[in-house]
């Protein structure tokens, strides 16, 4: 299964739902939080935009963009999905070409540590919306 959603809202919904969990997740948000910057996050089929602002050590979830982007990453929703059902590494998809990145990203990079902590997150995620990974 790909990407649940092709309603651009309905996978917007999805998706900040997600990111709002990841903040639950300590060395998620520990990582992030450090980043200082605004990151732009721009998936593609369905298209949706959102930014996550990490000034002042704090991790905000946007809808509009809050400032200019530090960095931003676009990628596919099928990636996005396959990313965090633990079916594609991210290293790999960044050093192949599949995620777009800008600006400074080189923090974003190492924080693919994480991405274990975010696949269970997802998983889980997508057990309470009766989606199968």
């Amino acid at each position: 299964m790909g990407f649940p959603y092709k309603d651009p809202e309905e996978a917007k919904e999805f998706v900040l739902g997600f990111v709002e969990r990841l903040r639950g997740v300590e060395e998620i948000y520990k990582g992030w939080s450090a980043l200082n910057m605004v990151i732009g996050i721009h998936i593609k089929q369905p298209d949706l935009d959102f930014w996550v602002d990490t000034r002042g050590g704090d991790v905000v979830v946007r809808r509009e963009q809050p400032g200019e982007e530090g960095a931003s990453l676009t990628l596919t929703a099928d990636l996005f999905h396959k990313l965090y059902t633990g079916q594609e590494n991210a290293m790999l998809a960044f050093t192949m070409g599949k995620i777009k990145p800008r600006g400074k990203v080189a923090g974003i990079m190492q924080l693919t540590r994480t991405m274990p902590s975010a696949v269970k997150v997802y998983k889980a995620y997508l057990a309470e919306k009766g989606l199968a990974p």
